[in-house]
């Protein structure tokens, strides 16, 4: 989530817990003992102390109750990474490259795309897009593909490193025992 310093030692995780408890004073249950302070540092370390302090003020900022983990990682990526771009700004980029590029430049529209609007485009097909007659049910297509890709992409930059790295490795091991099952290497 970013290569500054991480929350890695216990004295800046106490000033963020700190503060924490002060902007909601009256929430007992919120960290109410030393397991909940661990499992909440072991979720949040490797994010960076400054990205975690300006995601709990903006949190603090625009919500009444306080924040889960998931709230505090999810301000998190929305800081390093910005609002999330909208399934329009998508959809007005492949209407471009149709005018721009049509169905003679595929890859010149292709590389034209950021990286959801690409993902999107290439399971409706360029070509098929160019050519179609029905263009608000490309629409409607586009934009429910572009926002589970987005859903998908952010649900991963909201993970820490290390789980997504053991999420992998745990499917590489399932993949690897279906295929011995199957009889297939």
């Amino acid at each position: 989530m970013g290569e500054r310093r991480v929350i890695v030692d216990k004295k800046e995780f106490g000033m963020f817990t700190a503060a924490l408890k002060t902007y909601y004073p009256r929430e007992d249950k919120l960290l109410p003992n030393q397991e909940a302070m661990e499992l909440w540092y072991r979720q949040l370390q490797d994010i960076p102390y400054i990205v975690a302090e300006t995601a709990l003020n903006k949190w603090v900022a625009t919500n009444k109750w306080s924040p889960s983990i998931a709230d505090i990682r999810a301000m998190a990526v929305s800081i390093t990474s910005g609002e999330p771009k909208q399934w329009s700004d998508g959809w007005e980029q492949v209407q471009k490259a149709i005018r721009n590029f049509g169905l003679y430049d595929v890859d010149g529209a292709m590389e034209s795309f950021d990286d959801i609007t690409r993902q999107a485009v290439k399971r409706l097909g360029f070509k098929e897009l160019c050519m179609s007659e029905n263009p608000m049910t490309d629409r409607a297509n586009f934009r429910m593909i572009y926002e589970q890709i987005a859903e998908q992409k952010e649900t991963e930059q909201m993970l820490p490193e290390a789980l997504s790295t053991l999420i992998g490795n745990i499917r590489a091991k399932s993949l690897e025992g279906q295929k011995v099952l199957k009889g297939e290497q």
